[in-house]
């Protein structure tokens, strides 16, 4: 980026302004400031001396290296990887090591779905409260609460009856309008 903000600039307060915009860039971004510094001030030199810069010295072993994980794709992938890594390391003077895992990053990246409480809860005593007016009601179910919610819906049941003659419509989510009040063993 600084190349191409060098060829683009056509004398050096453009590219100067050019460099404070990518030091904005880069520190929003997270990158040490010390790195976007050295990388910059590096670059000037090259091109105001025409000479190549020697290598920054090396890294310090004495401390400890900062690892992170990497999900594994092929040995190319992870070639490639450790290369960039390892001129980073020079650049910044922290040894960075990569730790490939052979998961997919989908596996950490996918949403996972919220399932309400009631989904696993079965063979209780629940009970039911209209949030709207002070409408209950009690009742005990051997089969998974969600499945018993779901049929409260309906027309025939108390429950669906209630909101079409009270609040002339019924909610798309009644679970939370049920709690537990007790886990039974056996059938009641």
């Amino acid at each position: 980026m600084l190349g191409r903000a060098f060829g683009l600039s056509s004398n050096w307060s453009y590219f100067s302004e050019e460099c404070d915009r990518l030091k904005m860039v880069f520190s929003r971004l997270s990158y040490p400031d010390t790195l976007i510094n050295s990388t910059i001030s590096r670059f000037i030199v090259v091109k105001a001396s025409d000479q190549p810069v020697p290598e920054a010295p090396a890294v310090n072993n004495e401390l400890d290296p900062v690892s992170f994980v990497l999900p594994f794709k092929d040995q190319a992938s992870v070639d490639t990887v450790r290369a960039q890594l390892k001129d980073l390391s020079q650049k910044i003077q922290v040894t960075v090591q990569p730790t490939s895992v052979s998961h997919k990053i989908k596996r950490h990246l996918k949403p996972r779905e919220v399932k309400p409480s009631i989904v696993n809860q079965q063979s209780l005593v629940h009970q039911f409260q209209c949030d709207l007016c002070d409408a209950g009601y009690a009742g005990y179910t051997r089969r998974h609460l969600h499945q018993r919610v779901g049929e409260r819906k309906n027309v025939s049941s108390f429950i669906g009856k209630h909101f079409r003659v009270k609040h002339s419509y019924v909610p798309k989510d009644l679970t939370k309008n049920f709690t537990t009040l007790k886990k039974c063993k056996n059938t009641v």
